[in-house]
């Protein structure tokens, strides 16, 4: 009995409400400065509040004009891993939206560039004066291959080719015995 004596209760004195969070969908990436290239698979991350479904869209001149990556894929995934279409441009952006609402959306705030599959030589690239049996650091930067670069070198200004290595690694470097 003693144990009822001191129990105590209380109610609130007006009746009050409990809501779901808002809506929100956040592009995370990309968000600008990357370089994809063609026929790779990106992933792009996003995170989303009380959405069920989002659509993604990707846009090559800025936010213009956009095409749709999916119409509708699982908000609560956070990613979506996007084979990047045959569309070269420095001037692209992403938009994730809510499905159901695509009034509710964002965009990359950036922009991300599509570039071709290739190979740029950094260095030497022009002016350089390399001595016979040393070695040097030949470098250059790969976009979209997915292992081994062929490094060939001429000394006729492009005449002809001599193969120094058919499979370095894509890593941007390469060290030659001249």
């Amino acid at each position: 009995s003693d144990y009822y004596d001191t129990l105590i209760t209380d109610f609130s004195d007006a009746l009050f409400a409990i809501t779901a969070p808002t809506p929100a969908v956040t592009l995370t990436t990309p968000n600008g400065g990357e370089l994809w290239a063609t026929g790779t698979n990106q992933y792009i991350y996003w995170t989303s509040t009380n959405v069920t479904n989002v659509m993604l869209e990707y846009s090559t001149d800025g936010g213009v004009i956009w095409n749709t990556i999916i119409a509708s894929t699982l908000a609560s995934n956070g990613y979506y891993y996007w084979t990047i279409p045959n569309t070269p441009s420095s001037n692209c952006k992403i938009r994730i939206s809510d499905a159901a609402n695509t009034a509710l959306n964002d965009v990359s705030i950036n922009t991300f560039s599509i570039v071709l599959p290739s190979v740029i030589v950094t260095s030497p690239n022009g002016g350089e004066s390399w001595m016979a049996s040393s070695y040097y650091y030949i470098y250059y930067q790969s976009f979209g291959i997915s292992s081994f670069v062929k490094i060939d070198y001429s000394i006729n200004g492009g005449s002809s080719w001599t193969n120094i290595v058919n499979g370095a690694s894509n890593s941007g470097s390469y060290y030659w015995y001249v």
